[in-house]
Formats: C-alpha cells, sequence, structure tokens
C-alpha cells in the first residue's frame, strides 16, 4: 500500500512539474499595447516560470526600463531579471520613436535590467537548460538573430520556439488580402535569418491574431479590480489609446503555448521576402507551423480570468 501511495504521488509530482512552462520573453514592451498584455498573462500564470524579458527593437533600453518598473510594481522585480537588447534606434526615425507608454516608467530607477546585452542571457540560459526553455518572441527578431551569429547551435536547444510572425492566408481583421507583417518588415534580415536556420518555429501570425480585440467593457473590469497589475495594465492602456480597443496579437502568441487545445496549427515551409512578407510554398517539406483557427471567445474568457485573479504586488 505504501508503495502505491508513493508511486502516485511520484507522478502527481511528475505532471505538476510537467506543465511548468520554463520560458524566455522577447518582446517590444512600450509600442503597441498587446506586449504589456502579454508580459502580464506571462506574469499571472501559475504554470509560468519566467526566466527572463528581453527587449528588442529601437530604443530597447528604454523597453527594459519600462519592463523593470512592471516587475517592480507586482513584486517580482528580484525573481525575474531584464536584458536589453542590441538598440536599433540610429536606422530610422520610427526606431527612434520615444513612445507614449515609456513615460510610465520615465526616471524610474528602483528597480534595473541586468548589463549583459539580451543575445548573451539568452545563449546562457538556453545552454544551461537544453531542451526545457520555450522562447517566446513577440517584437522583430533582431536579438534571435543575434543569438545565432554569436552562438549558432543556441537556439537549437531551446525546446521550442513560439512567434507573432507573419501572414499566411489572411490579414488584418482575418480580410483575404497578406500583408508583410509589423515583426517581419521591421528587421527583413533578422526574420530571414531565422526562418532559413532550420528551427522549426511556431507562428501566431496575423491569421489568428488580428481580430482578437479587447473591448471596454472588460478593460473596465480591470480597472475596478484594481490590484498593481490590473492598475498598470490601465495606466499604459490609457497612455496608449483608452478609448481604443487593443488587439491582442502578442497575448495570441502566449496563449498558444499556455492553451494549445484553442488553436489548430498547420504545417507549411515558407520564406521571408525583399519586401517582409511571408510566402508558403506548398511542395516543399515543412520548415514551421503557423496557426489556422483560434477559440476567440475562449481565449478572451480565459485571459481575463488570469487577470482578475491574480494577486501581485509588492504586499
Amino acid at each position: 500500500m505504501q508503495k502505491i501511495t508513493f508511486l502516485l504521488l511520484l507522478l502527481f509530482a511528475q505532471s505538476i512539474f510537467a506543465q511548468n512552462h520554463k520560458i524566455i520573453f522577447d518582446c517590444d514592451l512600450g509600442d503597441d499595447i498587446d506586449d504589456a498584455y502579454a508580459l502580464s498573462l506571462l506574469l499571472a500564470s501559475k504554470d509560468v516560470d519566467l526566466l527572463g524579458i528581453t527587449t528588442t527593437f529601437g530604443r530597447t533600453e528604454d523597453r527594459a526600463v519600462l519592463a523593470c518598473k512592471l516587475l517592480y510594481e507586482m513584486g517580482l522585480d528580484q525573481k525575474i531579471p531584464v536584458f536589453a537588447g542590441r538598440n536599433t534606434s540610429q536606422v530610422s526615425e520610427r526606431n527612434n520613436w520615444y513612445a507614449d507608454q515609456y513615460y510610465y516608467s520615465e526616471g524610474f530607477t528602483l528597480a534595473k535590467a541586468q548589463p549583459r546585452p539580451a543575445a548573451d542571457f539568452i545563449i546562457e540560459t538556453l545552454r544551461k537548460h537544453p531542451n526545457q526553455i520555450t522562447l517566446i518572441a513577440v517584437g522583430p527578431l533582431t536579438n534571435l538573430a543575434d543569438v545565432l551569429a554569436k552562438d549558432p547551435g543556441a537556439l537549437k536547444l531551446a525546446k521550442r520556439i513560439v512567434l507573432m510572425f507573419g501572414s499566411f492566408y489572411n490579414g488584418f481583421d482575418n480580410g483575404p488580402t497578406i500583408t508583410n507583417e509589423w515583426n517581419v518588415k521591421c528587421d527583413i534580415s533578422a526574420s530571414q535569418q531565422i526562418i532559413n536556420a532550420g528551427l522549426r518555429p511556431t507562428c501566431a501570425g496575423l491569421d489568428i491574431t488580428s481580430f482578437v480585440t479587447y473591448n471596454k467593457e472588460t478593460r473596465e473590469k480591470l480597472f475596478h479590480r484594481q490590484t498593481p497589475m490590473t492598475n498598470a495594465l490601465t495606466a499604459l492602456q490609457s497612455l496608449w489609446n483608452y478609448e481604443r480597443d487593443p488587439i491582442l496579437f502578442d497575448a495570441v502568441a502566449v496563449g498558444m503555448v499556455l492553451w494549445p487545445d484553442l488553436f489548430q496549427t498547420r504545417a507549411v515551409n515558407f520564406t521571408v521576402d525583399e519586401q517582409g512578407y511571408t510566402l508558403l510554398h506548398p511542395d516543399q517539406p515543412a520548415n514551421a507551423d503557423i496557426g489556422v483557427s483560434i477559440d476567440k471567445n475562449e481565449f478572451l474568457k480565459r485571459i481575463t480570468e488570469r487577470f482578475m485573479r491574480q494577486n501581485l504586488g509588492r504586499g
């Protein structure tokens, strides 16, 4: 009897461990509001072990300060490190844009990003935990390309790579016209390098993200919840555009990891052209899996439940 009880306890412990997602989150926090919702979803999820946050595209240091303040307000700044990626603000005027959300954390110094580059952190962590980490990248792929250049084998040590990336069969609002999606076209060279590297990523493209909106009625519930997380989301939404319903592009990519039962994917082959279009090649062996459907209503229900039931804060 004791042996049976021990085996049951062992199986239970193994099942709990298996459900714990080790994640690195690479994002362009501060531009669109969806990065903040995606990060909050990860932080509110008890089945996630967020090993670090890395920032990409443009003013990466300002993005890192924003991440640090969010973590500080939720009492997680000593647990989850932040790393700024390579600053690309010199590339164009758009890259150097001082986003309105940066005002939320302007002058914040109570928690700071780590001094090492984001790419170095990603390499070190993947090598420390081979085949255990899901790398979720929801911005331009500059940091991942830097990892590839520094250590060509490191990304192949990821358990899974999930990208908010591309437009395959449909474009915005599930329309029939594909487009060169933002994360792809902002660093076309990096996009091409990653897709050509034999990594078999899972992509949440516009096909399953562009129509997943968070309405004002639901956001009002977050406002009245009054926790550090929901207050931060409300503040960032106000700086971004309080009246506009955000599209949860990046949160959908996180949802593909947390709730695979809500999605259907398809194995495909695609390449990235010089304009940033993701072009399918039906006769070629698959090099990626792409999302083709989502249970939108259930996804929105589950993300709201996680926001409403968390009590993160400095206490």
